[in-house]
This record gives structure tokens, C-alpha cells and sequence, in this order.
């Protein structure tokens, strides 16, 4: 079975390196194909017009600059640290409320 996949393979490697010819007609109408071009039609050669295309002698301008790169950047934010007699008094707060709540349903059970 691996074999048959091997040969697949390899055939359709053959079919994938297949030429394609650019046909240029006398009104200019392009056609690609991997045949030959028709009757009436020339073959024009398309890497020369990549060849110009990536060689322009042009200076690439600047990108131009966002105008919110030159705005002040925010300051750092400082981390609040909560002190100990604050953490204190919220336990406190905490405990005293919990024994409040639990005094009533000991009350309303009754």
C-alpha cells in the first residue's frame, strides 16, 4: 500500500513541474497555458518582466511616522500596598460581622 502511494507521488511530481507559456495576441490579450500558443499569438517571456519589476532603481521613501508616536508615553503605574493595621482592621470588621450573623441565626432558629 505504501508503495502505490510512493509511485502516485512521484508520478504527480512530473505533472507539477510543467511549464507555462504566456501567449500574447495581436489585440493583447494574454493567455496562459501549458500548451503551445495558438495560431496568431506570440510567446512572451514573463521573467524578464519580474527581473524589472524587482530591480527598480528607485529609493524607497521613508514609512511615513504616526502621529501618535511622539505623544508622551502614561507613567508607570506604582503597585498600592495595603499596610498591616488596614488588613487588621478589615479582619476585625470581618469577624465581628460573621459572629453577628451567626448570633442571629442561632436566635431566629429558636
Amino acid at each position: 500500500m505504501k508503495l502505490i502511494l510512493c509511485a502516485a507521488l512521484a508520478a504527480m511530481t512530473g505533472v507539477a513541474g510543467a511549464t507555462v507559456n504566456r501567449c500574447v495576441d495581436t489585440e493583447g490579450h494574454v493567455l496562459l497555458t501549458d500548451a503551445e500558443c495558438p495560431q496568431g499569438s506570440r510567446v512572451e517571456d514573463s521573467t524578464e518582466h519580474v527581473a524589472a519589476a524587482m530591480t527598480s532603481s528607485e529609493a524607497s521613501a521613508p514609512a511615513p511616522r504616526s502621529r501618535w508616536a511622539d505623544l508622551p508615553r502614561p507613567l508607570v503605574r506604582k503597585t498600592v500596598s495595603t499596610d498591616v493595621a488596614t488588613l487588621q482592621a478589615a479582619r476585625q470588621t470581618l469577624t465581628m460581622q460573621d459572629e453577628l450573623h451567626k448570633q442571629r441565626r442561632l436566635l431566629s432558629s429558636r
